[in-house]
């Protein structure tokens, strides 16, 4: 009686055989695809050809400056009034937050440039990512005091501010010179100032002679302007005699703000230098000297006596 001899085989003998076979598959698919004419086999996510990286333009800028432009987010505990409890997000935001664009806000120090995102929560710290993302509550719940019409409920919102931190460069248009003064105006909104202790040595002050002997048109007469260039009293020029015009590149030294009032918002007034580190840390200490008050000795108290 015979038997099938690969009955009889070994299972490990059977499992080299296998090996032995896709070892030469492989080997014959490889020489297909090296040898001339053959078809190109599909690409693979490795074998594509990689991007060139672009670099970005903050990459080059240099490390000591900051950007005035911060992004925030801040909840407010804010009185929704009965007439906003169908539409609670508008209703908060039409009241307390929209009136508050460009302008500057002590709590969040600086100036509003816009909002987005605003979302309800019972607490700020479970605050939702978004109005209407998976981690939003079905429920919010305001909270309503005795007799009070408005009810109060958290409200957050992520804020674009102008925060000119000290040491920061920016970059204005210049809008009036004078020989003790050079005013800027930033982001076509913002008012800058570099007083004449700020502007480099090499900088030279050129009058205007023609500033008071300037002619008048009919059409200034009858609106009662003068021409512009009557309006100037000089300009300032570089050391190579260019004239100072046109967007000027500043470090941000100080601003000065001022809260809104009822009838005026608050505004923004940025100081600024043209001096390098090291010669605006000289003029500030000439200036802190020149303050310096020397203190007055005391008068000893004159005894009178009765008589």
């Amino acid at each position: 009686m015979s038997t099938d001899n690969t009955a009889n085989t070994p299972k490990s003998a059977k499992t080299k055989k296998n090996k032995d076979d896709k070892s030469a598959k492989k080997r014959r698919h490889d020489e297909q695809a090296t040898a001339p004419g053959a078809e190109a086999s599909e690409p693979t996510i490795e074998s594509l050809p990689k991007r060139p990286r672009i670099a970005s333009p903050a990459a080059h800028a240099d490390a000591t400056s900051t950007s005035p432009f911060v992004k925030q987010t801040s909840s407010f505990y804010l009185p929704l009034s009965p007439i906003y409890h169908a539409f609670p997000v508008d209703g908060l935001c039409a009241e307390h937050i929209s009136p508050l664009l460009l302008t500057y806000h002590p709590p969040l120090g600086g100036v509003i440039l816009s909002y987005s995102n605003p979302r309800l929560s019972n607490t700020p710290a479970n605050a939702p990512s978004s109005r209407d993302g998976p981690d939003a509550s079905p429920t919010v719940l305001a909270k309503s005091i005795d007799e009070y019409a408005v009810s109060f409920i958290w409200l957050t919102v992520d804020f674009i501010l102008l925060r000119p931190t000290p040491g920061a460069v920016i970059e204005g248009y210049v809008s009036l010179q004078n020989e003790s003064y050079l005013g800027l105006v930033c982001w076509n909104f913002f008012n800058a100032g570099v007083d004449r202790k700020r502007i480099p040595s090499t900088w030279k002050w050129v009058p205007n002679h023609n500033a008071n002997a300037g002619t008048k048109s009919s059409t200034d007469w009858m609106r009662g302007l003068r021409n512009k260039s009557d309006e100037s009293s000089g300009h300032y020029v570089d050391e190579n005699g260019n004239k100072i015009e046109g967007k000027v590149k500043f470090t941000v030294k100080d601003f000065e703000s001022a809260p809104s009032t009822e009838r005026e918002r608050g505004f923004l007034s940025i100081e600024g230098t043209l001096l390098s580190p090291e010669e605006d840390k000289a003029y500030d200490k000439e200036l802190k000297a020149a303050r310096k008050v020397p203190k007055k000795k005391r008068v000893p108290a004159l005894n009178v006596n009765p008589e």
